[in-house]
């Protein structure tokens, strides 16, 4: 018999009561469950699970050693911050080859001459490779994991995720259209009081403005590995990922609100401009069923500025 919403409650209902809201909650959690590896949402649960600890991991990796003074725009980079920086407790290695032949005055507390090559005891290989850890971690973590993903989980091409040329005249008429302003709006963004605030993030590897050598395997690190990777994991897995399940508008704006949360504290004017980018990078990887377009150009867009940047403090 059914109890009147009347009557007065009594101690066997009030014992029920805590039991009843228990199975409630535990059904509602396994129907959240279900619902999320069911067929039609299984897809779009493994990307967004995978990209939430993915991107986490990334953002909370160690930054290396500023490059330059954001207040003044000079060099601070000096052989013992190099030496600071955690390399040597990881890896049990001295970073100095040879310290007889370097000066210990000069090179420990003297900030360097940008692109002199007076550190190049100090940038060894192994260094060199822990300065440019945000590059092959991103490599990883973007590029390499989501890829195997899409192959050997969701058994799909990386050409359907945009890897390839996809409409091959398209997307290189639509590199070329934009390349010149990016790259333009790049360097000119790290010149001047403006372009100081870049030096609290930028360049991530600070041991690529040890000299011209060192910035040009920055600058190929940089574009094959950090910008090919990011484009990947927005542009593509995220993307091409989700849209059969939210369709492409609601895609390509979870990827922008991701890609933009990453840049929360950098200076305000990247974090507002990643907004314009990762929608301008969205529609070209949908129009051209490519990443080709936007990888490159946001990849001169941020070389260009490390470039200005180190240039800048020389």
């Amino acid at each position: 018999m059914s109890r009147s919403s009347d009557a007065p409650l009594t101690s066997a209902d009030l014992s029920d009561a805590p039991v009843a809201d228990a199975n409630a909650f535990l059904q509602s959690a396994l129907n959240f469950v279900v619902n999320l590896v069911s067929p039609q949402n299984r897809k779009a649960t493994i990307i967004l699970c995978y990209a939430v600890f993915a991107l986490t991991l990334w953002k909370y990796l160690p930054s290396a050693p500023r490059f330059a003074d954001p207040e003044t725009g000079q060099c601070v980079l000096n052989a013992q911050t190099l030496r600071d920086d955690n390399i040597g407790a990881i890896f049990k290695k001295s970073n100095v080859d040879s310290p007889s032949e370097l000066s210990a005055e000069s090179l420990d507390s003297k900030p360097i001459k940008p692109l002199d090559g007076t550190l190049n005891a100090e940038t060894t290989p192994l260094r060199f490779l822990w300065g440019a850890r945000k590059h092959w971690v991103a490599f990883f973590l973007m590029g390499v994991f989501p890829m195997l993903i899409v192959k050997f989980v969701f058994r799909e091409k990386l050409s359907d995720y945009g890897v390839g040329w996809g409409e091959r005249t398209r997307t290189i008429r639509s590199f070329l259209m934009l390349a010149p302003i990016l790259f333009a709006v790049g360097w000119a963004s790290g010149l001047g009081d403006a372009g100081r605030a870049f030096y609290t993030v930028y360049p991530y590897n600070p041991a690529a403005g040890v000299s011209w050598n060192a910035l040009i395997l920055h600058t190929i690190s940089y574009f094959c590995l950090y910008y090919f990777a990011w484009e990947f994991m927005f542009r593509g897995f995220l993307l091409r990922g989700l849209a059969p399940t939210t369709g492409f508008s609601t895609a390509v704006w979870i990827q922008v609100v991701i890609s933009t949360a990453l840049h929360f504290g950098h200076p305000a004017s990247e974090t507002f401009g990643c907004i314009a980018g990762g929608l301008l990078w969205g529609f070209l990887a949908l129009r051209t069923r490519s990443i080709f377009a936007g990888w490159g150009q946001h990849a001169l867009l941020g070389i260009a500025l490390d470039w200005s940047l180190i240039l800048a403090a020389c």
